[in-house]
């Protein structure tokens, strides 16, 4: 890392107080340049067979930043998307975009057409660079009076690059301009374009940096290298991992799709030693491949998210992995990363989202009168900080609903207690009204997560006649296990939460319907379920 000082300070953002790192860049470009500089000849991007060292990439970024101008007029603030899957061509195209001061807009490549057209039209692109792969996709929306310029580039991309000086001088970019649009996923309503500023990126590139650092021995194992399973469409993979990497100057291995043996063989040829993901994927590498036999000794951090950790689960990572570290970390697109759960605490606090993470303010605010509430009452949860991204793109409206005042509302219901720990409990706008009782369902998630026999679950409410509504819940069991019975889930739940909170409808499926981002559509459980 070429800044290893981490003191924060607040300073003040168009009136609002921010806490943020005393020491920083003051935009992408500046970290990308400085650590090519530092890490000139280290390997910086692992495709395959394919290697780019941080040169390399900087070479290509220059080339494709020639590219842009002469063939789109692309310059500084404008809007250049990305319709590409996780490979080399992404992230030489993303450095491209910063070195011209623009802004990278990112789309789901899981995306519909009829899906894509929308999110095209609307991020008033100058460009779009695709793969061959994906650009049927981006031909089917017409340009209805937004023309931009659609660049295809294939297995031959490189030679397609005009030359081009890596020294042309520096576009001035605040840090507190737009670096980069991701769009939420969607599961409530149309996804929302978020822009995140380059002081936001870099706060989380410093986060991991810190976090990185307060692991025994890290840099004596060699070079760092990160396994990048998840979407670059996703906050965790872009934001998390792939530009964290350049400030510690590590390797990023790309996976264009998360395969349990074939990831096990590239962090295994690769001596991976930063893994994340959620503990559904460390489950299937676990128990469907011989990750035990292969006595893997590089991986140092763990990270995972997106639900509660299973004791029994994360004793066998212990086991397998016995020189890592442990973090559960909760974040959102809009605010990444709030919180983190300390490995010290994994096992003590299985179902908390932990304390609040470096630069976050954190605050559990009464939803109806505004006022904060203290230990262990349920209010929606807002953060404040330089992990805030700015506001939706063209969305005037849904900004000034979420972002009041510095501080951004992240609709999630959660309490804290008295020692600082943050459980989330649900989103406002799932919460079940069982007779009067308020059941937000991420709580009973959490719980049920925990479970030895249960590998995914979602919790809903259904229409009762008498009660007004009942909580459900539809569950994926663990394979090559025993199968859970409904009696066994119930009795788990009472256990460990309120009578009222325990499941009383409870339905087996092979899976659970997700959108394109990997969110769980619950309108389509409720909808199959409630006339069962």
């Amino acid at each position: 890392m070429l800044i290893e000082d981490f003191t924060i300070e607040t300073v003040e953002v168009n009136g609002i107080p921010v806490r943020t790192f005393r020491k920083r860049y003051r935009n992408l470009r500046q970290m990308f340049s400085e650590s090519v500089a530092a890490h000139e000849k280290n390997v910086y991007l692992i495709e395959g067979d394919l290697r780019f060292t941080y040169g390399d990439t900087a070479e290509l970024a220059a080339g494709m930043a020639e590219l842009l101008r002469k063939e789109a007029g692309v310059g500084k603030g404008d809007h250049v998307g990305l319709l590409r899957e996780n490979t080399v061509r992404f992230v030489i195209a993303f450095w491209a975009i910063q070195e011209l001061g623009a802004v990278a807009v990112v789309f789901n490549t899981r995306l519909a057409p009829s899906e894509l057209k929308r999110q095209l039209l609307f991020s008033d692109l100058k460009a779009l660079l695709s793969t061959p792969t994906l650009s049927s996709k981006a031909q089917e929306a017409p340009s209805d009076g937004r023309p931009f310029r659609h660049i295809v580039l294939g297995e031959d991309w490189k030679s397609d690059l005009p030359r081009a000086r890596r020294s042309a001088p520096a576009v001035d970019v605040d840090e507190d301009e737009t670096a980069l649009i991701l769009f939420t996923s969607g599961t409530v309503g149309v996804p929302k374009g978020v822009m995140i500023t380059h002081r936001n990126l870099i706060t989380s590139a410093f986060k991991v940096g810190f976090a990185s650092s307060q692991i025994k021995d890290l840099h004596e194992i060699g070079p760092l290298t990160c396994l990048i399973a998840a979407p670059l469409f996703h906050v965790m993979a872009i934001q998390e991992q792939l530009i964290p990497a350049v400030f510690q100057g590590q390797a990023c291995t790309l996976m264009p799709v998360f395969e349990p043996k074939a990831f096990l063989e590239l962090f295994r040829v690769n001596r991976v030693t930063n893994l994340v993901g959620t503990p559904t994927m460390y489950w299937l590498l676990l128990n469907k491949t011989p990750l035990r036999e292969a006595k893997p000794d590089s991986v140092r951090s763990i990270g995972y998210g997106g639900a509660s950790m299973p004791p029994d689960l994360l004793m066998d990572i212990r086991r397998t992995f016995p020189g890592a570290l442990c973090m559960n970390g909760y974040g959102l697109t809009e605010a990444s990363v709030i919180s983190l759960l300390h490995d010290r605490y994994c096992e003590s606090h299985p179902t908390s989202v932990g304390q609040p993470h470096l630069c976050s303010e954190v605050k559990i605010e009464d939803p109806l009168t505004g006022k904060e509430l203290g230990p262990d009452a349920v209010g929606e949860l807002a953060v404040r900080g330089a992990l805030v991204s700015k506001g939706y793109y063209k969305s005037p409206e849904e900004t000034t609903s979420f972002y009041r005042k510095g501080w951004f509302y992240t609709g999630d219901m959660a309490y804290r207690d008295a020692d600082g720990f943050i459980y989330v409990v649900g989103r406002t706008r799932e919460m079940i009204n069982r007779g009067g009782e308020n059941v937000y369902p991420v709580e009973v998630e959490n719980v049920l997560h925990l479970h030895p026999k249960i590998l995914d679950v979602s919790v809903f409410g259904l229409p009762d006649p008498v009660m007004g509504s009942i909580v459900a819940c539809a569950i994926v069991s663990r394979p090559d296990t025993e199968q859970i019975t409904a009696e066994e889930v119930q009795a788990f739940c009472r256990d460990q939460l309120a009578s009222y909170k325990v499941p009383q409808r409870i339905f087996f499926v092979p899976d659970l319907p997700r959108n394109p981002g990997g969110k769980v559509i619950k309108g389509k459980l409720i909808e199959q379920f409630q006339t069962t």
